[in-house]
């Protein structure tokens, strides 16, 4: 007996069986919402694919660690973004962490120059400050995208 195709569109799919323990199932679950479990998983593997197809230099990686780590340490009642004192504390660790690596030298002429072109900018600050802001937006992009898709809450 032939197995019967879903009605779901299977174009580029293939359907998989998992076990998964009950907790970790219950989160993805919860965590989907709307968008169900299935689409959950996907999306988390997909970024934990992408995550190892562009790998991060070694002390980058070790510095988005110990961000996090510290973001650990200060969740609690008030997040960062909402408590003053918080956000400074945490403002002051990562220029801590990242000072700790800062360059003797200058580096590649060709670095600089690429940036500049890109972003028309002189000095670093601006970049950075360009660089946020395209970062933020992209973000919120998707965000909207995602609650696009979702659809309204409640």
């Amino acid at each position: 007996m032939k197995k019967r195709k879903s009605t779901r569109e299977t174009k580029n799919m293939i359907q998989t069986a998992l076990w998964l323990p009950h907790e970790m199932h219950q989160q993805l679950k919860t965590a989907g919402g709307k968008r169900g479990l299935g689409e959950e998983i996907r999306r988390r593997l997909e970024k934990a694919l992408e995550a190892v197809e562009t790998p991060v230099e070694e002390v980058t990686d070790e510095t988005l660690n110990q961000i996090k780590d510290i973001f650990r340490d200060l969740s609690g009642e008030d997040p960062w973004h909402a408590n003053r004192f918080v956000f400074e504390v945490l403002k002051w660790a990562i220029i801590t962490l990242i000072s700790f690596h800062q360059p003797s030298g200058e580096g590649k002429p060709e670095t600089k120059a690429r940036l500049q072109a890109l972003y028309g900018q002189e000095k670093p600050e601006a970049i950075g400050r360009v660089m946020a802001h395209v970062a933020m937006k992209v973000y919120a992009r998707e965000r909207w995208g995602r609650a696009f898709l979702e659809g309204p809450k409640g």
